[in-house]
């Protein structure tokens, strides 16, 4: 064979190319169909957990929520029921926590969890603020106080109950 019957030599043709797509889309159709349906099934699903809030969550959270607004009211009148407000309103969020199913759920439960830890750990303040106040009035020590600036810190921290307060009563209701 001389080099010109070898160039006039048909390597690939139009049939070639044919034969090798039709078996190659007999391929790949399938797996296109199942990997479409995969997708689909994926954004549902993803819908269902980021704004679906279930009822059962929803009515431990408006439980929960009722118990801390009280606690908030024990916190903010100084009472003495504190601790025993906080133990139910924690027990409560708990079972708000177990009850969460979706994305939504959770992060609902955990500003709840957020929520009451503030008050907890601002009512420890205030009263280790008390005893270190008695034992200073004990010694006959000056307590460095700045009104304007505890006023300014109690302000900010009623705005940050206030705005957990409202996004949760929006989240529940």
């Amino acid at each position: 064979m001389n080099v010109r019957e070898f160039l006039q030599t048909e390597i690939w043709s139009k049939e070639t190319s044919r034969k090798i797509l039709q078996r190659t889309w007999r391929i790949l159709r399938p797996v296109a169909v199942v990997s479409g349906v995969l997708v689909l099934l994926l954004a549902v699903v993803f819908a269902v957990e980021w704004y679906w809030l279930t009822s059962g969550e929803c009515n431990a959270g408006r439980t929960a929520l009722a118990k801390i607004e009280e606690l908030e009211q024990l916190e903010r009148n100084s009472s003495g029921n504190f601790v025993a407000t906080n133990s139910q309103a924690k027990a409560l969020v708990t079972v708000a926590e177990q009850r969460a199913w979706t994305l939504r759920d959770r992060q609902t439960s955990s500003l709840l969890e957020l929520y009451r830890w503030e008050l907890e750990m601002d009512h420890e303040s205030r009263v280790r603020e008390m005893e270190i106040r008695a034992i200073r009035v004990e010694r006959r020590e000056k307590w460095p106080s700045n009104p304007d600036l505890e006023k300014e810190l109690r302000d900010s921290q009623a705005q940050i109950y206030s705005s957990m307060r409202s996004s949760l009563h929006k989240e529940l209701d």
